[in-house]
């Protein structure tokens, strides 16, 4: 999106990769010594001493150049070198012709009448009347024109009567011009870029946008260079129907591969006669290998700026803000992590109600055998304190240690026990609004569960060209879990945890998974074909809880018939599906159905069905396309049954030339339709 990158790319790659090198050591006394080689049809003793003339498809190379010429000229006192006729300058594949070419390789300073300049990997070309270096790191050209389209007829180019540049920091120029074709259609009386290799600070190209809700707007970013580990960038919004913002986005890297990002934004909007506005922070510091502390802040002034100014999905449909701080430290066989949650619920009406987390410690063992037993124990532990401005708020401990049994029989049938004990203990700050008045209370709840399974393996030759062997194995799995019956009102209710449910429940799956050997020359590789698992669970007594099935579980005996498949039908395209069938009802709890294809050429397709019953049901669908060359096609899109109407749809056209490109898009949402407009340079970047 830079014009400026241009005149950078041509000074500096061109330029100074090719001429200071000319100037690195003059040659010793002519004719050219080791440091300098000519080929000519004709090579003479000029009239002067020291002075070599070579005629007829002249060839001179030293130090990684070469230059072919009608005529050239070598006079080892001045140690001037001068070129006339069809000259070409080369270094690598970068490539400068002109009508003659003089450079002192004693001070450096050379020049090249009626310059052209073509860098293949970039397809930049350069033309100019005159290019001067005045030394290491300081150039000047005269009549400068910048394009990557094919000459002599470029579609588009930009044109400088007068560019300075210096390599250790800026490039000036004057009377700039955008042409498309030879119409001349951008102006810039004054410019300064960045014309180091290194990141400088600059203006960027402002962007366009218009929307129902913001109408007009133009973006203007500067990006400023703060150290070699810093950087930020300040964009100025100007919208015609909110007025204008600030946003700011700031990254950095510290030692240890620790780094973070710092944004914002802040608005007048003078649609509501309001400051509005977000902060957002995401930083990792790495203290050691075994010690990292985690930050993520994410805060709105109010609860609907995000619908607002949201601009992709996930932003202006996002149902909460979670900021978290998490402090983490691990052992050989334990881990312990200390964090402070907030969570600002953007669909209530207020958030007296979210529970916040501040703060909580938590501990976990990993399983490690009881001395040379077939026993192994781990534990999980966690002491929080549970705040919200409604009640009930308080601290609240959980300990659950775990004792297991573990058994492979033959190698056939794997079965594990375990049994553990949850112990909960709670202080209360108020346990209800009308009474806030500390309390305590404890309960302790045992629990156990045992696991049978085997695995039943058979390898089969698949005779293809590609696909050798198929490897299909079943494991079938009979599980047991066991919650005795306790009342547990006695207890706050933060979450789940302070309630969990009785349980005496068999629970029964059937996986099967399809592998396959593939070859391809002299290379092999093994894929997952396909994986597929069917679960059931009968409740002999007691109750389950299960967040996906939106019935009566206190009453019914079976949980519904859970199937859940992921195919790759071929390299290029996947399958993918969910659902829970009620036994009861007859008809699908949950569906979620998806499938996704891409060639890897630029060419994908997909969609995705999701419904679960009497709460949500959408379909969505994304495509795109190169096949209608030179158009890019695009096109994505959700629909909501039950609201009867697109959740959001996306419409992007790309027409796409050699060296420039126009992007167009629409954007639709039930509360906002917005456009927008790219136009692209090829090499340089786009509006």
């Amino acid at each position: 999106m830079k014009i400026l990158s241009t005149l950078l790319y041509l000074l500096l790659v061109l330029i100074v990769t090719a001429l200071p090198s000319l100037g690195a050591e003059a040659p010793a006394l002519a004719p050219p010594d080791e440091n300098i080689h000519i080929k000519a049809d004709t090579m003479t003793q000029g009239p002067v001493a020291g002075e070599v003339t070579a005629s007829g498809n002249v060839v001179m190379t030293w130090q990684g150049l070469s230059l072919a010429a009608d005529h050239a000229r070598y006079d080892n006192t001045t140690h001037v070198l001068f070129a006339d006729g069809h000259v070409v300058l080369t270094k690598g594949n970068d490539v400068m012709k002109g009508e003659s070419f003089t450079m002192n390789l004693e001070s450096g300073r050379g020049e090249m009448d009626k310059a052209v300049i073509s860098v293949p990997e970039s397809n930049f070309s350069v033309t100019g009347e005159k290019i001067v270096r005045l030394n290491e790191s300081q150039y000047e050209a005269t009549e400068t024109e910048i394009t990557t389209c094919d000459l002599p007829d470029p579609s588009w180019k930009f044109g400088t009567s007068a560019l300075k540049v210096n390599t250790a920091g800026y490039a000036t120029g004057r009377n700039i011009i955008f042409y498309i074709k030879d119409i001349p259609v951008l102006y810039f009386p004054w410019i300064a870029f960045p014309a180091s290799r290194d990141k400088k600070s600059g203006l960027l190209f402002p962007r366009f946008a218009q929307s129902s809700s913001r109408g007009y707007q133009v973006s203007i970013p500067l990006y400023l260079v703060i150290s070699p580990s810093q950087d930020v960038q300040v964009d100025l919004d100007l919208m015609s129907k909110r007025g204008a913002g600030v946003g700011l986005d700031y990254r950095y890297i510290r030692v240890r591969g620790s780094e973070g990002r710092f944004g914002g934004y802040l608005i007048h909007d003078q649609s509501l006669n309001l400051w509005r506005g977000q902060i957002g922070e995401s930083h990792r510091e790495i203290f050691s290998p075994d010690m990292n502390l985690r930050v993520d802040i994410n805060y709105t002034t109010d609860r609907t700026f995000l619908t607002d100014f949201g601009v992709k999905s996930g932003d202006y449909n996002r149902q909460a803000n979670n900021s978290l701080i998490n402090v983490l430290k691990t052992w050989q066989h334990y881990a312990a992590a200390g964090y402070l949650s907030q969570t600002g619920d953007l669909y209530a009406k207020d958030n007296r109600a979210t529970l916040q987390t501040l703060p909580a410690l938590e501990v976990a063992g990993v399983r490690q055998p009881v001395f040379k037993t077939p026993l192994y124990f781990d534990i999980d532990a966690s002491l929080a304190n549970l705040y919200r401005e409604t009640a009930p708020s308080g601290q609240r401990a959980h300990l659950f240690p775990r004792v297991t049994y573990q058994r492979s029989l033959d190698g056939y049938l794997h079965a594990s026990l375990f049994a553990g004990l949850h112990v909960r203990g709670y202080a209360t700050d108020k346990r209800d609004i009308n009474s806030p008045v500390k309390s305590s209370d404890g309960d302790l709840l045992p629990e156990a569960s045992a696991r049978v399974s085997t695995s039943l393996t058979r390898v089969y030759d698949a005779g293809g060209d590609v696909l050798k062997k198929i490897r299909h194995e079943i494991v079938p799995e009979v599980s047991y879990s066991y919650l005795p019956e306790r009342s547990q009102e006695h207890l706050p209710f933060y979450d789940y945890t302070d309630r969990m449910v009785w349980q005496n429940m068999l629970g029964f799956s059937v996986t099967s998974l399809i592998n396959g050997k593939f070859v391809s020359g002299e290379t092999s590789e093994y894929r997952e074909i396909s994986r597929q698992k069917l679960s059931l669970g009968y409740s002999i007594e007691g109750g389950r809880r299960d967040l996906l099935t939106l019935v009566d579980t206190q009453n019914s005996s079976w949980s519904d018939l859970i199937l859940e498949s992921d195919t790759w039908l071929n390299r290029n395209m996947r399958l993918t599906f969910d659902s829970r069938y009620n036994l009861y009802d007859k008809r699908l709890s949950t569906l979620a159905l998806g499938v996704d294809a891409d060639d890897r050429k630029g060419n994908s397709i997909g969609a995705g069905y999701h419904m679960a019953r009497d709460q949500v049901e959408y379909l969505e669908g994304h495509l795109s396309t190169k096949l209608l060359k030179p158009f890019n096609l695009s096109y994505t899109a959700r629909y909501s049954f039950d609201r009867g109407d697109f959740l959001d749809s996306v419409y992007s056209v790309e027409y796409r030339h050699k060296c420039w490109s126009i992007h167009v898009a629409i954007h639709q949402r039930p509360d906002n339709q917005s456009y927008s407009f790219g136009f692209n340079l090829a090499g340089v970047g786009g509006i």
